[in-house]
């Protein structure tokens, strides 16, 4: 038996929230949860935390279709190389199907 730690952090390295999993479980599953759980303090510390990033950089296990669409719903940029064998069956398809990365 073993775990998984699974983290979301700030660009300097500070945590902003984290999910235990048992390590047999999948990564990409996680990011919502530990999504979920961001809660940044304001500027003026007065009024609700944020939960809603600007950017997520991820590596390529983050780059499914659900979790950009669950990124683009909350209005979240996100920098996630896709890969390669997407990007071989995109530039495949031309045209008829979807010839532009994903967003």
């Amino acid at each position: 038996m073993s775990t998984k730690i699974h983290l979301a952090c700030e660009q300097r390295q500070k945590p902003m929230s984290v999910v235990v999993t048992a390590g047999q479980r999948a990564d990409a599953p996680q990011l919502e949860p530990v999504m979920e759980r961001i809660r940044v303090a304001g500027h003026r510390r007065s009024g609700p935390a944020r939960t809603r990033p600007v950017r997520v950089r991820a590596d390529k296990a983050y780059s499914s279709k659900k979790i950009r669409a669950y990124l683009r719903r909350r209005k979240i940029k996100a920098t996630t190389p896709e890969p390669a064998d997407r990007v071989r069956h995109r530039k495949r398809k031309g045209r008829s199907g979807a010839a532009r990365p994903p967003l």
